[in-house]
């Protein structure tokens, strides 16, 4: 994988937040990429059935659409989430073919840097989730933020996968 979080060309808020932004997308697929169908889909802890590498980057790239699409600019929340299945995004990671999941995660995450290159980041919006107004800062800052988070788990479970560490 090639490095994106070096030493930026400038040092202004946007440039550094896209770019550890871009840097942890970059981690995200790099831990899932190369793996077979069977270990993307593997869920090796017991007690949390829906964590596994295909999984969670579906969930990512749904996260990103919503927390962009929904709560920062107001569009309808197009999850495939229900009251009946909170989850759902996790389960289609396990339904779609892994290249496909990498292909739509790497779609959304080009689509999330691009508006976040050019969005005021003052940009004040309620979002329904946590029923506050937050700026779009917040949002970039909550997204690179959860991203890390699971390229936490995703280290993990490829380790456990397949002794793969590193980056």
């Amino acid at each position: 994988m090639a490095r994106t979080d070096d030493i930026p060309d400038s040092f202004d808020e946007r440039t550094v937040l896209v770019q550890m932004l871009h840097y942890a997308q970059d981690v995200a697929v790099s831990k899932v990429s190369g793996l077979s169908e069977e270990l993307a889909r593997t869920a090796p802890l017991p007690s949390s059935p829906l964590m596994s590498p295909a999984n969670i980057l579906n969930h990512l790239r749904w996260v990103e659409r919503s927390w962009v699409n929904h709560d920062l600019f107001g569009g309808e929340d197009d999850g495939p989430w229900s009251e009946e299945d909170p989850d759902a995004e996790f389960r289609q990671g396990s339904e779609l073919p892994l290249a496909e999941v990498i292909a739509l995660y790497e779609d959304e995450a080009a689509r999330t840097r691009a508006v976040f290159a050019e969005v005021d980041l003052d940009l004040v919006r309620r979002a329904d989730r946590i029923r506050q107004p937050v700026t779009a800062r917040w949002i970039l800052q909550h997204l690179i933020e959860e991203t890390a988070r699971h390229n936490g788990h995703l280290d993990i479970l490829r380790e456990l996968a397949d002794g793969s560490t590193g980056d």
